[in-house]
């Protein structure tokens, strides 16, 4: 059986609606610069191999009434970890694709390889109205444009060649201009000319990620996230995720475990008093660490990767990197990432051929 990094997603306190309540900090300090490096670090540390950041989503009920920039504060934690691979999610309507571009490309090379960009594909009346444009039409209209972003962004990546540096001082020359193109990207709302701001990021492009429902997204992604209620339908759609071409499927797994004293089901029915946790389309582990480990291996065979979605951040953490990631490393199950490994490296992804070389090499 290949291990595989599990990997944790950094949404407010955690999963459950009401994870402030149980939070081990004032919900006033949870957006302080000294909160989120605590955080980060002690998830660097720990052996999960990569975090996504999720986008503020206004029309959730309970939970945490806030958020912060996600590629701005996957950056910020770029400084304080070394091995954890950082996933910003940023929605892809409305986006200007020269500034998303240069804004992901910039966390690649704060992080020295270690950025994703997990795909969001969602319009309303308020959104729209937050760029000064009307909302699309119906889900398969936003899909088109996010698929046109996504083109558009890899394309800009790609504008700076490998070798296009080379500081060639006595020929006066500091870039290889044939090695320097125009994006030429155009997309049913913008048109995009010239290169891009910086050097190709250091993966050559960051890993990208789309939700498996979207097939239609995922199509033009590195990594499928795939959901599920029940542990066959999470293996149904990473099959087929697989069967469609996408390279690598991460399944998204709730969990809420055993933890000071407290079962796993009693923590929850504590939480649920306030805001009930709803069952969502998410696989759900409550129990102990050896428990969730059981389950997971079931799962692990049939997947790249998992990424946990726990109840209370400040709380699950702590057990799952003492209890659950070494009950998993000693099943062999664990891929916990390296020093100095990108996050296309911790999934066995090749770098991408520059699209520009690719064209030369062609003619």
């Amino acid at each position: 059986m290949s291990r595989i990094p599990i990997g944790i997603d950094l949404d407010g306190e955690g999963a459950h609606p009401a994870a402030w309540r149980a939070a081990d900090h004032a919900p006033a300090e949870l957006f302080t610069p000294a909160r989120i490096t605590a955080r980060i670090t002690a998830v660097d540390e720990s052996g999960l191999g990569f975090a996504t950041l999720p986008e503020f989503d206004p029309t959730a009920s309970g939970g945490v009434g806030a958020g912060l920039d996600t590629i701005e504060t996957a950056s910020f934690a770029a400084a304080s970890t070394s091995r954890i691979g950082l996933v910003p999610v940023v929605n892809a309507i409305h986006a200007e694709p020269y500034h998303l571009a240069n804004q992901l490309n910039t966390l690649d090379w704060a992080s020295r390889g270690r950025g994703g960009w997990l795909v969001r594909s969602v319009d309303s009346a308020d959104i729209a109205a937050g760029y000064g444009r009307e909302p699309h039409r119906d889900a398969a209209d936003a899909d088109e444009e996010a698929r046109d972003v996504i083109t558009a962004v890899r394309r800009l990546w790609d504008t700076w060649e490998d070798d296009v540096l080379i500081a060639d001082q006595e020929g006066g020359r500091f870039l290889d201009l044939d090695r320097w193109h125009y994006a030429d990207a155009v997309g049913g709302s913008f048109a995009i000319k010239g290169p891009g701001l910086l050097p190709r990021p250091p993966q050559g492009q960051l890993v990208v990620w789309a939700d498996e429902r979207g097939s239609a997204l995922a199509a033009s992604a590195d990594i499928a996230v795939v959901s599920g209620r029940s542990l066959p339908q999470v293996i149904a759609r990473s099959v087929a995720a697989a069967e469609s071409g996408v390279p690598r499927r991460v399944a998204s797994v709730e969990i809420a475990l055993d933890a000071r004293g407290e079962t796993a089901a009693d923590r929850l029915r504590s939480l649920d008093r306030d805001t009930e946790w709803a069952p969502g389309d998410r696989l759900r582990i409550v129990g102990t660490a050896a428990e969730a480990a059981e389950r997971l291996a079931e799962l692990a065979p049939h997947v790249d990767g998992i990424r946990l979605h726990p109840a209370v951040i400040d709380v699950d953490l702590a057990v799952i990197a003492d209890e659950l990631l070494p009950r998993l490393d000693a099943g062999g199950l664990l891929r916990a990432p390296l020093s100095g490994e990108t996050l296309r490296d911790l999934f066995g992804l090749p770098r991408p051929a520059n699209v520009f070389a690719l064209v030369e090499e062609n003619r």
